[in-house]
Order: C-alpha cells, then structure tokens, then sequence
C-alpha cells in the first residue's frame, strides 16, 4: 500500500509543477479562463509569502520558514514510511509533502508560488483568494492525519472504558 501512496504523491507533486508551468508561461494580461460554468476559475497568481499572501516581502522568513517546515515533514514522513503502524497518518503526510515539495520548489526556484485555481464567490474577497494543486494536497494531508490522530485517541479511550468496565465487573 505504502508503494501506491509513495507513487500517487509524486504524481501529484509532478502534475502541479506541470501546471505551474504551462500557468507561468502565460502572459500576464491573459484573461481569467472559466470552468464548469464558472465556478472554478483559473488564473496566473505570485504569491510572495504564506498562505493567503502573510508576510509577502519577508522573503527569507517565508523561505527558510518554508524549508524548515519541508525538512520537519520529511523527517517525519520518514519515520513513518518504516514503521509498521499508522497507514493513515502515512497517506496523510505523503499528501502534505507532495503539496510542500512543489510549493517548495516554486519558492526557492522562482522567489514565489504560483497559485492557479480560484473558485466563484458572492464575497469578493474570498473570490480573490487563489490556490494551487499542492495547497489542496497540504490541507487534504492535513485533515487526514489529523482523523488518523483522532481516530487513534478515540480507539485508546474506547479500550480505556472497556478495560475499566471489564475490571470493575470481576
């Protein structure tokens, strides 16, 4: 299994860099293109600093902030690729580094990210915000590991319960 998500990840990773460049090859004044019926909409977007563009101009905070993170990541993604335990966690993580490989790539390569997918919105503030394939693979890894985690307090207290009830019972 662990094969498949090791795979599928740098898939991922690879078709985002493949689309931030067929995006960046475009010009500048090229029209915002619409999709299904223009609730995704796919435009050209540098983004200098974290997400939702916090701290853009701090370039060496948001990169080394950026590689920190990367190099914390991978640490971790290594010490669940060797361990028998955590299969979700792992799928979770390998998603969140596919995501961080190729934002991290982008930051040190170009000094930015390019975002390229923004979605309809009454709020134009929230029209405004704009993604990339690695941000939806950094926040779907996210919330898998954090159910994986959750999932795994929740089995420990369920056997805690039913210990205490067994015991009490003798």
């Amino acid at each position: 299994m662990k094969k498949w998500i090791v795979t599928i990840s740098a898939a991922l990773s690879t078709l985002d860099l493949f689309w931030k460049d067929r995006i960046e090859k475009r010009p500048d004044s090229a029209k915002e293109e619409e999709m299904f019926g223009g609730k995704i909409r796919i435009r050209k977007v540098h983004n200098y600093g974290f997400a939702l563009g916090m701290l853009s101009g701090e370039d060496r905070l948001v990169k080394g902030g950026s590689l920190g993170a990367g190099i914390l990541l991978l640490i971790y993604y290594m010490k669940l690729l060797f361990s028998k335990k955590g299969k979700w966690k792992f799928a979770g993580t390998s998603l969140m580094l596919s995501g961080a490989v190729s934002n991290l790539y982008d930051r040190l390569k170009r000094g930015y990210v390019v975002d390229y997918i923004g979605f309809d919105a009454a709020d134009p503030q929230i029209r405004k915000i704009t993604f990339n394939l690695g941000d939806f693979c950094l926040m779907g890894g996210a919330a898998v590991v954090a159910a994986a985690a959750a999932a795994a307090e929740i089995g420990k207290t369920i056997r805690r319960w039913k210990k205490s009830l067994l015991s009490g019972h003798k």
